[in-house]
């Protein structure tokens, strides 16, 4: 036995939501798959540790993997409503589309959330377990939880070691207290802007983040436009940048990580 800790509950994630008008610029986006040699370090799996994930479409779904369930829950989706996981693998092959028309990176979907609306730490540190596992190098991390749990937190520092590198999501309260797997040492805790250069009035901003991207994404369900906000999006657009450019310029991941902390600075808050 390693540890022994409680096993903390990880709030719902945020609710896609219909959109009468899409914004300029929010449009469909198009992505092809360029075939990636097995195993080529240049070419990252993406570990989406998420809820259950529907078809992106037919042009979009090549670059989805088979993934897991850690929960063994026969996830049951809307077919209404992207479910939080789509949304965030949208944003990601978004965020892959603005630097390159075509791409090798894939997303590997771990459902940890099952058929409850709430996640726990432990699912959450199986899930984890899975997707390095399946081969992920990068890990979107779009959920938060306020308790440091020791399970999880070993399984966090046992991937980095690994070298894999993980985005996860600051947190939707204006605070500054640390929320996890975000404040976990060798995570990149992100932030949400509700505009250039102003932090999004809901978004944390604690000591331990490091870079604020944009935190509103529109996202599509056959053709019906969706807007998704928070730092969990945020979260999903650091991923597929930094996804996106390990894939074209095969750089090291502590340059890119450095490259998009001084890129994407959290903005001074007068709190």
């Amino acid at each position: 036995m390693a540890a022994v800790d409680y096993n903390y509950v990880y709030a719902p994630p945020v609710t896609p939501q219909p959109l009468a008008t899409v914004p300029a610029g929010a449009g469909p986006f198009s992505l092809t798959l360029d075939p990636a040699t097995a195993n080529d370090p240049c070419n990252p799996v993406v570990g989406l540790i998420d809820t259950g994930i529907q078809s992106l479409g037919s042009q979009l779904d090549p670059f989805v993997l088979n993934g897991t369930n850690v929960t063994g829950d026969a996830t049951v989706l809307s077919s209404t409503t992207p479910t939080h996981a789509t949304a965030m693998a949208e944003t990601i092959l978004r965020a892959i589309s603005k630097q390159s028309g075509s791409s090798s990176v894939r997303i590997l979907p771990v459902n940890v959330y099952g058929n409850s609306e709430t996640a726990t730490s432990w699912s959450v540190a199986l899930g984890v377990q899975a997707a390095v596992d399946g081969g992920a190098t990068v890990l979107n991390m779009s959920l938060a939880g306020s308790t440091d749990e020791a399970v999880l937190n070993d399984i966090i520092q046992q991937a980095v070691a690994r070298g894999v590198v993980i985005f996860a999501a600051a947190g939707n309260q204006p605070v500054t207290t640390p929320n996890y797997p975000a404040a976990i040492p060798g995570v990149n805790a992100v932030t949400a802007l509700g505009a250039p250069g102003q932090l999004a009035s809901y978004a944390n901003y604690g000591s331990f983040v490091e870079m604020a991207l944009p935190g509103t994404s529109v996202v599509y369900l056959g053709n019906q436009a969706f807007v998704v906000q928070g730092t969990s999006p945020a979260t999903a657009y650091a991923t597929g940048i930094a996804a996106g450019t390990k894939s074209v310029n095969c750089l090291p991941w502590a340059q890119i990580e450095s490259t998009m902390q001084q890129k994407f600075p959290v903005p001074q808050t007068g709190n």
